[in-house]
């Protein structure tokens, strides 16, 4: 089996894509899970919490309720009167005869009772005791309590003498624990207030007895708890303190409950968590302390439990069917998963496997296979394409060889045949290699001597060749020099010229201030008019028009000076331009003479250079042919000694052509293997 799983490619491909498809799946699912749990576990703690805060809150509030009612029977006009005229009761009837003092407390109390005495209230009856001497002188049930001394009477152990002995030493409202109250049927807690005088003296006590009727129906369990989900009330004695419905039994006082939670929340700590019921069972726990001491408005000394709990399996009833549905996805989507990974690996191997016994035929040396086509574009598609594309490429490369080893067979005995008639010819052509170097050698002899005389007439051809290159030099040196002085007197001929041009600009400047000197010596005839009609005021300004007049004649005679040398000057310019005409006409004669005289001078240098060069091209060429008959000389010894050793490379080269030949058939031989 695992030799198979380790050849199969298929079942890897198979096993590989479960990994990657399930693995996730798995990791997914259990995050999932495990995330969802996590919130479940929290909402259901929450639940359970919220449950015991409310009912905590609803307690606490009732009895706080309870407390105010009796504040306000306690202070109501009725009990005040009644508390000063208490003397002793009436058997059987709880009034007092003496004008009647109790009846109108009577009235108000057993008024207050039949509005409030139902289970929504659960007051149970009201008790009034003397605080002179503890007697009870007023009750509204009349029970067995009525007339007795609550410090020396059967009833001075009860929770009713307790509430008395607490109301008289701090003369505050307090509170009492459920207990058994002999003269009632049911248990019954008390809140007591003190009736006190204009003077805040405590006259009496005003009780409220409060059976567990209001306790029960607070602490009843709703439909949110579900079946197993209860809350209850647990005293400092772990007896408890509410019903639970659970119980058909009466358990309050009687069914303790000593359990973790009760523990803790009587030490007055709170919590939440998963530990054993008072049956033993698992359950989701919820647990915390009334703070019924820390509530002022009470005046108890003691504190009950309050627990709130439900079974585990009901609790998480939900993330059991979460994990189920979980589960079943999974299994689902591994189901899912697993015909993907089968259906692709197939899809993958198949072609692989079809192609691997294709491959295993080539490497027999069947080219004859064949390969299957496909039109997918993945990596199989691509390798059964090269594949095939390899096997044609073969078969055609395999035939080619063929060819060539037919041909390499044929043409091994061409050369071997061609090798040995070459050995024959070698043999001859070394005898006929000797005589040529013979007269090669004579050759050498005579070309020496040519290449001699060639030097000598050579270098009396340079020699006139340097005369003709001076006198050309000289003449360029005077057509240059004549060509320089044409250039300059061109030059001087366009500085004259524009001298000419600017003398005119002058003129024209002279004429421009001519007629500015005229314009201000009209403006100064001007000014001294206005001078003179200004009389006295004007005299400065006669000055200034003089000084203008003045200034006015010195630019005229200014202008004139100016005029008379500009035209001295043009006369001069007009010299010097007809003597630069002159000059350049006699220049650019002498330059045509220079010219015509260097074109005959570099005529006959050419002459010469072309003799030089055939000269030079002679000595050259005997040079080069003296050199080429060594470099023959030395080709043939070299020829001489390369037949030699072509004589013995025939033979070896008629050795290595019976080798090729044997190559030859052992790759036909070979080639022959396949089949095309």
């Amino acid at each position: 089996m695992s030799n198979f799983i380790a050849r199969s490619l298929m079942v890897k491909l198979i096993g590989l894509f479960l990994i990657v498809s399930v693995i996730p799946t798995v990791i997914i699912g259990s995050l999932a899970f495990f995330s969802s749990r996590e919130a479940l576990e929290k909402a259901a703690f929450q639940k359970l919490f919220s449950t015991r805060e409310l009912r905590k809150a609803e307690i606490n509030r009732y009895f706080e309720s309870a407390m105010d009612d009796a504040l306000y029977l306690a202070r109501n006009k009725a009990t005040e009167i009644a508390a000063e005229r208490l003397k002793s009761p009436i058997e059987g009837e709880g009034v007092k005869t003496d004008g009647n003092a109790l009846t109108q407390l009577d009235q108000v109390s057993r008024g207050f009772l039949q509005h409030y005495g139902s289970g929504a209230y659960g007051y149970d009856d009201i008790i009034l005791v003397d605080a002179s001497n503890g007697d009870v002188v007023y009750t509204v049930k009349n029970r067995k309590d009525l007339g007795t001394n609550l410090i020396k009477g059967p009833y001075k152990e009860s929770s009713l003498a307790r509430l008395f002995s607490r109301v008289m030493e701090t003369k505050k409202p307090a509170m009492v624990d459920y207990s058994h109250y002999l003269p009632s049927d049911s248990p019954l807690a008390f809140v007591g207030v003190p009736v006190l005088d204009p003077d805040g003296a405590v006259q009496a006590m005003f009780a409220l007895a409060i059976d567990t009727r209001r306790i029960n129906w607070t602490m009843r369990t709703t439909d949110e708890m579900g079946r197993s989900g209860q809350v209850y009330l647990v005293g400092p004695d772990f007896l408890m303190r509410s019903q639970t419905r659970l119980e058909t039994a009466r358990s309050i006082l009687k069914k303790k409950i000593d359990i973790n939670g009760v523990s803790a929340a009587l030490k007055g700590e709170s919590g939440t968590g998963v530990m054993p019921d008072d049956q033993g069972e698992l359950s989701l726990i919820s647990y915390a302390h009334m703070g019924l001491k820390q509530n002022s408005a009470l005046g108890t000394d003691f504190d009950w439990a309050i627990i709130a709990h439900i079974g585990v399996s009901e609790a998480f009833v939900e993330i059991r069917e979460l994990s189920i549905r979980i589960i079943w996805i999974g299994i689902f989507l591994a189901l899912i998963a697993a015909v993907v990974s089968y259906l692709s690996a197939r899809g993958i191997a198949n072609p692989i496997k079809r192609l691997s016994s294709e491959v295993a035929g080539v490497s027999g040396g069947d080219l004859t296979v064949d390969v299957m086509t496909t039109n997918r574009q993945d990596e199989v598609g691509v390798l059964m394409r090269s594949f095939r594309s390899m096997v044609e490429n073969l078969k055609q490369q395999t035939g080619q060889i063929l060819e060539g080893v037919n041909v390499l067979g044929s043409a091994s005995s061409e050369i071997s045949a061609t090798v040995t008639q070459l050995a024959a010819g070698s043999s001859e052509t070394s005898s006929a290699v000797s005589e040529t170097t013979a007269t090669v050698e004579e050759l050498r002899q005579t070309g020496l001597l040519s290449s001699e005389k060639a030097k000598s007439v050579a270098d009396d051809s340079r020699k006139s060749f340097h005369i003709a290159q001076a006198g050309k030099k000289a003449t360029e040196d005077t057509i240059e020099a004549m060509n320089l002085i044409r250039g300059q007197m061109e030059s001087i001929g366009e500085t004259v010229i524009k001298l000419s041009e600017q003398s005119q600009s002058i003129e024209d400047i002279i004429t421009a201030v001519k007629d500015l000197a005229e314009q201000s010596n009209l403006l100064a005839v001007n000014a001294a008019i206005e001078a003179a009609r200004a009389g006295e005021q004007g005299k400065g300004f006669a000055v200034v028009a003089q000084e203008i007049k003045s200034l006015s004649d010195q630019s005229k005679r200014a202008t004139d000076q100016v005029r008379t040398i500009l035209e001295d000057i043009r006369n001069s310019i007009s010299g010097v331009v007809m003597a630069t005409e002159r000059g350049s006409k006699a220049v650019e004669a002498g330059a045509r003479q220079s010219s015509e005289a260097g074109e005959s001078i570099e005529e006959v240098t050419k002459s010469v250079q072309e003799a030089s060069q055939a000269l030079t091209v002679i000595v050259a060429s005997s040079e080069q042919q003296s050199i080429g008959v060594e470099q023959v000389a030395s080709a043939m010894d070299n020829i001489d000694q390369a037949m030699r050793q072509n004589l013995l490379g025939s033979r070896q080269l008629e050795t290595s052509a019976r080798d090729l030949e044997e190559l030859g058939q052992r790759l036909k031989d070979l080639v022959e293997r396949y089949k095309v």
